[in-house]
Parts: structure tokens; C-alpha cells; sequence
């Protein structure tokens, strides 16, 4: 019997420049690339560039609003699809932009009202209960800077914030963090100092979070907890000298697992009893 190797081919299809030029993200620059945006409802730049957390490699993520699905262009560069659930469906186009990818999401004009549906109503929940995508959506189009509809985008911001949205979300949070806890303390009741020690630092990151969220802060992605704090110390009461001194940087000298996971554990404590004032007043 005969050895087989693999032995897979690599075909570049476009290759990646080694100095990528600064795109143009004016509507002006975007027609020549999409001429088919020119009979959208609204067209906005969004995610991490928008946050003003971008770097030379970000993709330019772009939220077009319309009811009619525009042309976009067919090349060797991109993909589309489509997907969603029952409240949201979205058509993206993945491609190339200049030297840069971006990725294009074009929704229905009426995604903002179905996505914040459940946090207009009078019996608004009080947890927040739309998935994780959804959560993104409504943070993606809150940053979402206009070049196209600018009233639209204006509307929507109005929408998202005379709703329940951000309480619902902030106990859902605090919640996480209780349950956290009660983790934490079992663990360290059953001797294992290694578990609590990941769960404190866990629950200190999605306190600082639930803080952020009460600050008026969206963001769902984990990656950017540590650019938040620094955008928003003042609003959220929680720097990233705090953070990093009481959580991020580790055991300090000489502190072990269950020492470290008691003090992580308390800031995270009390860093909701200040979400649980604010949310009774």
C-alpha cells in the first residue's frame, strides 16, 4: 500500500499591496466603486473605523438601507450572500475597495424599528433577549457615521436611545455577573483557585462592560473592552489604569489563585452595585 501526501496548491486570486493606500469613504469616492448606492435610502460607515478604533488592515464596514436590493458589482475580488433570522435579514458584499476589503451590508429600510421593536413598547422586557447579531446591528448603526441619509441615521440614534434598549441590556449584563460570582464562589469553596481565578477576571470584564453599556456605550466585541474604557472613563466611572491594576495585570506579588480571584471578584462586585443604584433611580 502506498503512501499518499497532501499536497494542496495555493492560487492567489488578488494579491494583498505591501503599503495600502488610504480609501476614499465619501459617497463621492463609493459611486464610482458602487454606482448602484446612488438609489439607496441611506448609506452609513460603520464599525471599527467609525468607533475610531480602526488600523491599516480594518475592513471598511458600510450599512446601505434600502428597499430594493441595489446592483453591486461582479468581480473576482468578492462574494455575497444572504442570511438572518425572523426580525433581521441582510445581503452582504465582501470585496476589495481600493487596497482595502469592505464589507457591505445592505438591510430594509425598516431594520432599526423591527430590531428595537421589543424596546418601544410600552411592557418593554427587562432583560434583553434579541441575540447577539441583533445586539450588533443596533450598536453598529447607534457609531454609524452618514454619507448618504444622514436624517435617516439621526432617526435611528432617536429611536435607539428614547427606548429601553440600554437598560434591558445593562441588567442582562449585570445579571451575567451575579451568576459569575455565584460560580466564583463554589469554585473557590471546592478548592479550585485556577477556575476562579479565570471566572473573576470573566466577570470583572463583563462588569466593566454592563458599566459601558450604562454609559451609553454599544459595543458587543470583547476585543475592544480596553479602547472603551479609554473613550469613555469619565462616563463610565472606570479607567484602564483601574482596570489593568485590578484586573488585567494579574496576581500581584506573591497573591495566590483564590487570593486573586476574591479581589477580582470583589471589584467586579462592586462595580455593579453602582450599575443597581443607577438602575433603581
Amino acid at each position: 500500500m502506498s503512501a499518499r501526501t497532501f499536497a494542496p496548491t495555493l492560487h492567489v486570486m488578488v494579491e494583498q499591496p505591501a503599503v495600502l493606500a488610504e480609501p476614499d469613504v465619501s459617497m463621492e469616492g463609493l459611486l464610482v466603486r458602487f454606482p448602484g448606492l446612488a438609489s439607496v435610502q441611506a448609506v452609513g460607515l460603520t464599525g471599527s473605523i467609525a468607533a475610531g478604533y480602526g488600523n491599516a488592515f480594518s475592513d471598511l464596514d458600510l450599512y446601505t438601507f434600502a428597499d430594493d436590493m441595489p446592483d453591486l458589482p461582479i468581480d473576482e475580488t468578492m462574494e455575497m450572500w444572504s442570511g438572518g433570522d425572523g426580525t433581521l435579514q441582510s445581503t452582504t458584499w465582501m470585496g476589495r475597495y481600493g487596497d482595502h476589503r469592505v464589507d457591505l451590508k445592505v438591510w430594509p429600510s425598516d431594520a432599526p424599528q423591527r430590531a428595537l421593536a421589543p424596546f418601544l413598547e410600552a411592557t418593554a422586557p427587562e432583560f434583553c433577549e434579541v441575540n447577539h447579531p441583533t445586539q450588533d446591528f443596533i450598536y453598529r448603526l447607534y457609531i454609524a457615521r452618514p454619507l448618504a441619509g444622514s436624517g435617516f441615521f439621526e432617526e435611528a440614534r432617536h429611536l435607539i436611545e428614547k427606548s429601553s434598549y440600554r437598560l434591558a441590556l445593562a441588567r442582562t449584563l449585570k445579571l451575567a455577573v451575579e451568576n459569575r460570582l455565584i460560580d466564583i464562589a463554589g469554585q473557590l469553596k471546592s478548592g479550585d483557585g485556577m477556575s476562579a481565578r479565570l471566572a473573576a477576571v470573566d466577570a470583572a470584564a463583563v462588569a466593566a462592560d454592563c458599566r459601558l453599556v450604562m454609559a451609553g456605550d454599544y459595543c458587543r466585541s470583547r476585543k475592544w473592552l480596553m479602547r472603551r474604557l479609554e473613550k469613555n472613563a469619565a462616563a463610565c466611572g472606570i479607567d484602564v489604569s483601574d482596570f489593568c491594576a485590578n484586573v488585567l495585570d494579574g496576581p500581584r506579588a506573591g497573591e495566590s489563585d483564590v487570593a486573586f480571584a476574591t479581589r477580582v471578584a470583589a471589584w467586579a462586585r462592586d462595580a455593579i452595585c453602582v450599575v443597581e443604584s443607577e438602575l433603581l433611580e
